[in-house]
């Protein structure tokens, strides 16, 4: 686990953020730890729509470590740093959490996430 992540928990408040030139959510950092994401069983693409336009997302998993505290429901994982080895569009990626998929004997805690693609 080379890249590194965010995980953030939003509450109802916004800011303008002069950088971005746009209003963005408030969030708490929950904590900071080591990860990747992998794709597993190949990789689905799913349209909904949303807001009348169509979203597109994609299912993978974020590896964390098993002794990472526990995900506060409703969070999301930001990419904020990726190793030379990882993809470099992976960084600034939200990744919104579906909820854990635990196992035994594992060395991993992963974690179902999706993210809006388009």
């Amino acid at each position: 686990m080379l890249d590194t992540f965010e995980i953030r928990t939003y509450s109802d408040g916004w800011h303008y953020d002069a950088d971005a030139d746009e209003d963005v959510q408030d969030y708490a950092v929950a904590f900071t730890t080591r990860g990747r994401v992998k794709v597993g069983g190949g990789l689905a693409a799913r349209e909904a729509d949303a807001g009348g336009r169509t979203v597109t997302t994609v299912t993978r998993e974020l590896h964390v470590p098993v002794n990472s505290p526990a995900i506060p429901v409703g969070a999301v994982a930001v990419c904020t740093q990726v190793a030379p080895t990882s993809d470099p569009t992976l960084l600034g990626a939200t990744l919104r959490l579906a909820g854990p998929v635990p196992g035994s004997q594992t060395t991993a805690r992963r974690l179902e996430v999706s993210e809006v693609i388009s």
